[in-house]
Formats: structure tokens, C-alpha cells, sequence
């Protein structure tokens, strides 16, 4: 039991070399009758020596388990040179030589600098429904569009690599997350499915729209519940409405248009994370709105 904080350090790196990587795609468009559309394409990216950090909770991790197998031997150079630590004081040696392990003190900082990391491949497929209809109460087009990921491996390295082996072999516990690597769909923001979908209505000068946005659920590998199970982030959507009228003024075409952002007023799923949600998945802005006024001759 500790809690103390320590310094991250990330810089680039003249060792590094060009990510490489190889996309294959094919796509289907049909029409099967007037006014409607269906798209759907199927993709595939392999990328080689992907650039990226290891992590500052890795680096700690392969620091444990290079002084579990070092024992007490050879403790002027035990340890991930990229842990910088203080020199352990009185009480720290006398735990770390009890129970057979080079002394080590408080960690004060880490070398997180990016590095070519190892082969990475993401698959999926994205889909598209288009209508139109024209109509005596006016003209109105649907769009529903959407992102499939069925796959996001991230191959690990020579490092991560001893990490798992370890864990599997029981040296680290399994519930010490080894962070990025293996399958990431559905984990730490990395959603399945991600979807939108818009209503527009236009009559003469008047127009309106209803837009949805939807992210699937995720689970936050950092966080599990009393009984070992996943942390699940659960699935979020979002609605945007807007009503707007075309009219002359002063010799020019203007367009004004209100709309309102996030009509219900949806928060951000709650996650262990800054402000109490993941930020590089969702927006706690709450509900906004807008008058936008556009004027052209």
C-alpha cells in the first residue's frame, strides 16, 4: 500500500524506424430501387513497427519482474533502466532483504519514450442506408451509417511478451493488467460499433433534421468489481435537432438556422478516469444550443 506520485517522461526517438503497413478493401454499392442506396465496404490494415508508447504501468511491471528473477544478485544493475528511483532508505532495505530481493526505493520517474512497437492489424467493415422521398408534405432523406471493428490485435513485443509469460506462469498476478497488446476490441475505449444515423425534412424555405449518434459499450481493463468482472462502459448516444428558414434580407439569400446538441442531455458513462469519464471516447458537454445565420449574394 503506497500512493505517491512520480514523473512521466515521453520524447521522440532517433531510433525509430517508418511504420509500414498494407490495406486491402473491397466494396459493394447497390441500388436496388429509385431513391434508395446501400453501401458496404469490408477493409483490413496490417501495420508493421507501429509506433507507440509502452506505458508507464508496463514499464513498472517489467521493473517487478526483473527484480523477482534477479533475487538478490547483481543489485547495482537490477531493475527497467527506464524506472528512475530514489535511494531506498532504512526501512525499505530491511523489507526488500527479507524477503530475498535487491533493495529498491520510491519511483520517481519513467522513460516512457515512443518506440516501434510490433505488428498491429485491425479489420472490419463500414455500411451505408440512403433514402429519399419526395412527398406533398416535403421532400425527406434518410442516411444510417456505421463502423464495424472485428478485430484489433496488437501483436506484442519482446517486452510485453515476458510480461504474459510471466503472468502465465503465475510469477505476476493475472489481475496486473499488461496494457495494449493481445485483442483491444472492446477495451479501453476501442468500441465495436459506432453508428449515426440523420432524418432531414425540407419544405419550401423550411427545413429540419434529427441526428443519432451511438458508441457501443467498452470495458476498462485498469478496473474490475468485487467479484473479478469486467468494469463495463456502457453503450452512449447522443441526439442532435436543428430547425432552420431560408428568406431574403437585404438584397441577399440568408439561412438561419437553431439547433440544440445533445437534446437529452445525456452525460458521459462514469469511468475511472479524469472528471469521472473517458475523454478519448465521450463528451460531457451536456446540452448546448446555437443560432447560426448565413448570408450570401
Amino acid at each position: 500500500d503506497c500512493s505517491y506520485s512520480m514523473q512521466r517522461r515521453a520524447r521522440g526517438s532517433a531510433d525509430l524506424e517508418p511504420e509500414k503497413s498494407e490495406n486491402q478493401s473491397i466494396g459493394i454499392v447497390l441500388n436496388p430501387i429509385d431513391n434508395l442506396t446501400f453501401t458496404i465496404d469490408f477493409w483490413k490494415i496490417e501495420k508493421e513497427d507501429t509506433i507507440g508508447l509502452f506505458g508507464e504501468e508496463n514499464h513498472t511491471l517489467l521493473d517487478l519482474l526483473y527484480y523477482l528473477e534477479a533475487g538478490n544478485s547483481n543489485c547495482a544493475t537490477v531493475g527497467n533502466p527506464a524506472v528512475g528511483r530514489v535511494d531506498p532508505d532504512d526501512d525499505e532495505i530491511a523489507i526488500f532483504e527479507s524477503i530475498g530481493l535487491c533493495p529498491a526505493g520510491r519511483a520517481d520517474f519513467i522513460e516512457d519514450n515512443y518506440a516501434n512497437l510490433d505488428t498491429r492489424i485491425v479489420e472490419g467493415y463500414d455500411f451505408g442506408v440512403y433514402y429519399n422521398l419526395p412527398s406533398a408534405f416535403g421532400d425527406w432523406d434518410f442516411t444510417w451509417q456505421g463502423s464495424i471493428t472485428t478485430r484489433y490485435d496488437q501483436v506484442p513485443g519482446n517486452a510485453a511478451q515476458a510480461l504474459l509469460d510471466a503472468q502465465d506462469s503465475g510469477i505476476i498476478p493475472a489481475n496486473y493488467p499488461v496494457r495494449g497488446f493481445d485483442d483491444l476490441v472492446r477495451r479501453d475505449g476501442n468500441q465495436e460499433q459506432k453508428m449515426n444515423a440523420r432524418v432531414g425534412w425540407r419544405f419550401n424555405d423550411w427545413g429540419a433534421s434529427l441526428a443519432w449518434f451511438y458508441l457501443s459499450d467498452f470495458y476498462q481493463s485498469s478496473l474490475t468489481l468485487a467479484d473479478g468482472s469486467r468494469w463495463v462502459i456502457p453503450s452512449h448516444s447522443t441526439f442532435n435537432a436543428s430547425v432552420d428558414y431560408r428568406f431574403d434580407l437585404l438584397g441577399s439569400r440568408t439561412l438561419a438556422r437553431f439547433g440544440v446538441r445533445n437534446l437529452t442531455d445525456e452525460r458521459a458513462p462514469l469511468a475511472d478516469r479524469y472528471f469521472g469519464y473517458y475523454s478519448d471516447a465521450h463528451s460531457d458537454l451536456g446540452r448546448s444550443y446555437y443560432l447560426d445565420v448565413r448570408m450570401s449574394w
